[in-house]
């Protein structure tokens, strides 16, 4: 079968991560890529061992080497791009212009490309330009935060978040080829920023620290997941509170009901806390962690082992899916991650060679564009799509959220007995009889939709939901698999009554595996694909990075669902797309089960660390302010000691050559933080930027709305609800031109707020409504029990 994107052609300029993870999610879908590297080749074919993560993101792709320089290298990109649909590229801003590849040239060469570019800031704004490394880049956006007490704030492990820019750019790229499918006479350029990605995927930090600040407590007050990665006999297990019916549930099943009345306490670290994890650890230490996963999912409470490269292969759900495959390529064989999406009708396409660079472009195979269907307008590409949401929580809200603020007609269901148990998250005080509309988590999320509720165990209920499904183009839902199958409500059912409908499914283990059943959120999926096992200190636990695997899925499941439009544009033909959002966090994991598989050898926690050169998190003399810097050669070495005034250093035989700094790390840890120490953070940082060391303050929610690059960039977009009045909503970590120019369309609804509207557009009577409403089918207030 060919891939829903076969004919689109696609050009990839860049290295490393983000620009190349882009790329091979759209050829997993089956677009053609031409990857041009530079004489040296990509960076990541001699990275790691083996070349195993290049083979991951590179195979089936074709490669062609290019010296800007050479006049012939550069007719032949020339002539590349000149045939393509997408160019993708992830340089810094300004290189291409450098190469003689700019906008004027990319007009004259083919008009109606998009050029999706991706760069740490983006190519406008005052931090333009600025040099990053991983480390410094999630420092700047908030990801580098506190997850083991009484040490550094730590970074996220494993590269993740080029993973997630790489998403982002996937998806923005497809939605920019609808806008160019439109007729429009220039390319369509899309301009993606990393940080922005970085803070998208947050769990709305800023909104919950405007909440937090408005009721009189600190907008940096932090609080811990129950309970949380803890040690069990034989190895480590996350145990994930969300609701307080699961801490209730936890404390019968540890033999603990005394502390059922604590949760907050012990949350926000209370005396409780310590008396409660001495009491539990006994418990922990006599059960294995698969006895306690089954023992908890059996209980409904969302638990999951820790897993790494050297155990996820054995993991039964992952096993017997049949996620992880065989992949080769630079003269090694390894195990590496599947597609992180399945489509029914168009399968993901199963990796090619991995590129053995020529000299020369090998052309086309196809001479025919994917044919996408026009936007209305560059406004809205998404006008005219009716999108049917039962989604829950945050990844499949996060997918409808998109879809409206880009053009659909985003009908969100929920249910007066049972509404969105997002609306819970970060609700915080019940100050009101309608405190389940603050939470600024859930408004955060539900932005561009209409809200109907519906009491999908009544038959009434049932029927209408049918009906909307019946007419509607997209049906997006996230639970675990049984709750829409039993109201009837699967895709065999709806496609039944409309065989043109594309259903996304986005369970967190999968349809099927012999934990499709069980209960999970996004620390669940962290713990499962080995996030959280890559992430902290090499002599303390595994960290959860608390949040972004919900929108990751999101993201995923957009690319994917773009690509089944176009290809019911083209055939008529509707179908299934299962987005388990274990196999999304796996594939943006993917280099410890790599690694493995090539070395025999598990890669341990890094911490701060990089394996090229030597940085950190270091204190400064504000109270709990943080810098993180990177120093990755002798340059940058040296320009440290002399913003520090201790040129003396660069003679300092510990630390004279990158060897040597990597040596003694501990040493050099002592140095610059005894310098930091007596520095302002903002000032330090400052000062090491202007000679070119890549430093960044840490970001802590309550100043996120406080940056000037994002003001610059218009990230935020103020709305009004009608409930808690006007708050500035993060928007979408890309710009288009053409295209939106306002991040979102409406705020998000109060519940059962377009009850009446909705159901009369459905041909109901205005009596026929108020009697659903008089049985409490549809209602505009929570029932609470």
């Amino acid at each position: 079968m060919t891939g829903a994107l076969s004919g689109l052609r696609v050009v990839e300029i860049g290295g490393q991560i983000a620009g190349p993870y882009c790329t091979k999610l759209l050829a997993d879908l089956g677009a053609e890529v031409h990857k041009i590297e530079p004489p040296t080749g990509d960076p990541l074919r001699t990275w790691g061992t083996g070349g195993g993560l290049f083979a991951y993101l590179n195979a089936g792709k074709h490669s062609t080497t290019v010296r800007p320089e050479d006049s012939a290298d550069l007719e032949a990109a020339q002539a590349l791009i000149a045939g393509a649909d997408v160019l993708v590229e992830s340089l810094a801003p300004g290189t291409l212009d450098a190469w003689g590849l700019g906008g004027a040239v990319l007009q004259r060469l083919n008009p109606g490309l998009v050029v999706v570019r991706i760069s740490g800031f983006g190519q406008q704004g005052p931090l333009r330009g600025r040099v990053t490394t991983p480390l410094t880049m999630q420092a700047s956006a908030g990801w580098v935060t506190d997850r083991q007490p009484g040490r550094p704030p730590v970074q996220a492990g494993i590269r993740i978040p080029e993973y997630i820019a790489g998403s982002y750019a996937a998806m923005a790229a497809l939605t920019a080829v609808r806008i160019a499918a439109g007729g429009v006479d220039h390319p369509v350029e899309v301009d993606v920023s990393m940080f922005e990605c970085l803070l998208s995927t947050l769990p709305y930090p800023m909104l919950l620290a405007e909440r937090l600040m408005k009721i009189g407590l600190p907008g940096n007050a932090k609080g811990a997941p129950m309970l949380g990665i803890v040690k069990a006999a034989d190895g480590w297990v996350g145990i994930n509170c969300l609701t307080g019916q699961h801490w209730l549930d936890v404390c019968a099943m540890v033999g603990l009901p005394e502390f059922a009345e604590h949760q907050i306490a012990i949350m926000v670290g209370g005396p409780e806390r310590a008396e409660f994890f001495a009491k539990v650890q006994p418990w922990l230490d006599a059960m294995t962690v698969a006895d306690i996963v089954e023992l908890s999912q059996a209980m409904r409470i969302p638990a999951a082992p820790i897993t790494d490269g050297a155990t996820i292969v054995s993991c039964p759900q992952y096993s017997e899916r049949g996620f992880f495959i065989a992949g080769s390529g630079l003269g090694s064989t390894f195990t590496r991650p599947g597609a992180p999406f399945r489509l029914s009708k168009t399968p993901a396409q199963r990796p090619g060679e991995v590129p053995v660079p020529s000299p020369t472009p090998t052309g086309w195979s196809s001479t025919a564009g994917a044919g996408f269907a026009p936007a209305a307008q560059a406004a809205q590409p998404f006008q005219g799509l009716k999108v049917f949401d039962l989604s829950t929580f945050w990844a499949g809200a996060y997918l409808t959220c998109y879809l409206g603020a880009f053009g659909a007609d985003v009908v969100k269901v929920e249910s007066i007995q049972r509404p969105d148990g997002h609306r819970y998250s970060g609700s915080l005080l019940r100050d009101g009889d309608d405190w389940y509309e603050r939470g600024p988590l859930w408004q955060g999320t539900n932005l561009n939709k209409r809200d109907i509720t519906l009491d999908l165990s009544s038959e009434a209920g049932r029927e209408l939901a049918l009906r909307m499904a019946a007419e509607a183009d997209v049906v997006v839902e996230n639970y675990s698999p049984r709750v829409v199958e039993q109201f009837g409500l699967d895709y065999d059912s709806l496609a039944e009554a409309n065989p043109g409908v594309i259903m996304v499914r986005m369970p967190g283990f999968g349809l099927a595996g012999p934990w499709r059943d069980y209960v999970g959120w996004a620390l669940n999926i962290e713990q499962l694909s080995g996030m959280s096992a890559s992430t902290g200190y090499p002599d303390g636990p595994p960290c959860n990075l608390q949040g972004p695997a919900d929108p990751i899925a999101g993201v995923h499941a957009a690319v994917a669902l773009q690509a089944a439009l176009e290809h019911r544009n083209r055939t008529g033909e509707g179908q299934l797309i299962e987005v388990a959002q274990i196999e999304v966090g796996a594939a943006v994991a993917a280099e410890p089960v790599i690694e493995y598989s090539l070395t025999g050898q598990l890669p341990e926690r890094e911490g701060n660390r990089h394996r090229e050169y030597v940085q950190g998190v270091y204190p400064t003399a504000g109270a709990d302010d943080w810098i993180a810097l990177s120093i990755r050669d002798d340059t940058d070495w040296a320009a440290f000691a002399e913003a520090a005034g201790q040129p003396a250093l660069v003679d300092d035989a510990r630390f004279a050559t990158a060897q040597a700094r990597r040596t003694n790390h501990d040493a050099f840890d002592a140095v610059v933080a005894e310098w930091t120490g007596g520095c302002d953070a903002a000032a330090a940082v400052a000062e090491l930027s202007s000679r070119g060391v890549p430093a960044e303050r840490v970001l802590t929610p309550e100043r996120m709305y406080d940056v000037e690059q994002l003001d610059a960039r218009g990230f935020y977009q103020e709305l009004r609800h009608p409930i808690t009045g006007d708050h500035r909503y993060p928007g979408w970590p890309f710009q288009m031109s053409p295209g939106p120019r306002r991040h979102h369309r409406s705020a998000p609804p109060t519940l059962g707020q377009h009850n009446a509207e909705v159901l009369s557009e459905l041909g109901l009577t205005a009596e026929q409504i108020d009697a659903l409403r008089a049985g409490e089918v549809i209602g505009e207030r929570l029932r609470e029990r």
